[in-house]
């Protein structure tokens, strides 16, 4: 690949760069082999000179790894298609070619100083909404949503781009230390959540709808909700949009300041809960179309056990966590009402159902559903069972995300000092976890 000269592999001819952020940049380029415009995305120069460290380079990779993954598993006409992708061990020589988006990214139109119509707003709010649910139901959580990672077409169409720090929910979980260096927070001031800020946060679908709220606010007004200052992210509410902008409608205002919400569990449960409030605001009653949804996983004749949990564990290790929730609620009832020889298979499909709700943003059901789970297992397993202390640790983790410190401090406190009796260093990482949502507790009370 000669770089320097501005030519990929002999093939893909880079021509202007379209723009840059902290990882890569992209430039509008031609492929020569199939004669047409593409976008390319590579890894930032600066990043490029510093090539000898090794953590640095692999986490470089491994992010553009992740993100090509994602972006090749999208299909919807809001987000970018891949084309090529390579994706070597070697910095230099990695890149995405994808589609060409064209237009104006919503950091410009907001840089012209002129505040949108409310019906260009509510155009705007459905159309992320739309492609929302389709990442969502995936489901692949953006993590930095911002005007300039939405692109406008000169017809008004909709893109998001830029998934460098996206993650699947399960994804999240496990790359959550690999991938944020230094305790770095991921995404940009001034759309972050409060989940984002204080760590380790729960990363679900409502942290997008919050960056969305922000965005709408922005666009209403010309001014984002909060400022850079982090703490304003934490504690300080918003300007009334009726103080900035009275005509708004009343609806829209109330969308838009649930969205804004500090904890999760008070903003929208979806983005398709937003899109069906808001439709009715649309000028002109042409309806938007939904992603397709693929089958839930029922098949219309009967089908082994085995077969039916085969196939939850691989819509569940896919991420598919939507389509995996119905096939575990089945067959955790089924396995409970077969006898006690199937007991154990069936905690682990409610385990596995509650982690679900638990992804999809289904807060309070998750919660309820670990708990009762936990009461279940304690009096009969050890207290080192790895499904009671998984159980345990995701109960304790609501509780702390949703604002429940006196109940999470209690079953917290009792989890780490369970963790810190047991040998080795097995759970070392579910200590930390739990030692870094205690810290988040005391902090959340001395303010």
């Amino acid at each position: 690949m000669d770089r320097d000269r501005g030519v990929l592999d002999d093939r893909y001819e880079l021509r202007t760069r379209l723009g840059a952020g902290a990882m890569g940049q992209v430039w509008q380029a031609y492929d020569r082999e199939l004669g047409r415009p593409v976008a390319v995305k590579l890894i930032h120069p600066h990043h490029l000179a510093a090539i000898g460290d090794c953590a640095v380079t692999g986490e470089l990779i491994e992010r553009f790894r992740r993100e090509a993954r994602l972006v090749a598993g999208f299909r919807h006409p809001g987000l970018p298609v891949l084309y090529d992708a390579r994706l070597g061990q070697d910095a230099a020589h990695v890149y995405m070619v994808m589609e060409l988006v064209l237009g104006d990214t919503l950091e410009s139109v907001l840089a012209r100083g002129q505040p949108l119509t409310e019906a260009q707003v509510v155009d705007i709010a459905l159309q992320l909404c739309d492609i929302l649910t389709h990442t969502h139901a995936l489901p692949v959580i953006h993590r930095d949503l911002k005007p300039a990672n939405i692109m406008v077409s000169p017809t008004g169409r909709i893109t998001v781009l830029d998934f460098g720090v996206a993650a699947t929910f399960k994804g999240a979980a496990r790359t959550r230390h690999r991938l944020t260096r230094h305790r770095q927070v991921l995404g940009t001031v001034g759309y972050l959540a409060p989940e984002q800020v204080v760590q380790p946060g729960l990363i679900i679908p409502q942290t997008d709808l919050y960056a969305m709220g922000c965005i709408l606010y922005e666009l209403l007004t010309g001014e984002p909700p909060f400022t850079d200052e982090l703490s304003a992210v934490l504690y300080e509410p918003p300007v009334p949009l009726a103080m900035l902008r009275p005509e708004c409608h009343p609806v829209l205002e109330a969308v838009i300041t649930e969205t804004l919400a500090k904890r999760q569990d008070e903003r929208p449960p979806s983005a398709r809960a937003v899109r069906d409030r808001l439709l009715p605001l649309q000028p002109v009653a042409v309806p938007t179309p939904a992603p397709s949804v693929s089958a839930s996983g029922h098949s219309a004749g009967p089908v082994p056990v085995p077969t039916r949990l085969s196939h939850a564990h691989a819509l569940f290790d896919d991420g598919d966590l939507g389509q995996a929730l119905p096939v575990y609620t089945a067959l955790a009832a089924e396995l409970s009402s077969a006898g006690p020889q199937h007991a154990n298979q069936a905690v682990h499909c409610r385990a596995r159902a509650a982690h679900c709700r638990m992804g999809l943003g289904h807060l309070h059901e998750a919660l309820k559903q670990f708990r009762v789970l936990a009461e279940e297992l304690i009096p009969i397993r050890p207290s080192d069972d790895p499904l009671l202390l998984e159980v345990r640790l995701h109960a304790g983790t609501l509780l702390v995300t949703l604002g429940d410190y006196g109940a999470a401090t209690i079953e917290l406190t009792d989890l780490h000092q369970l963790l810190l009796s047991l040998p080795g260093e097995q759970y070392r990482q579910e200590l930390m976890v739990v030692s870094q949502h205690l810290d988040r507790i005391r902090r959340g009370y001395a303010s």
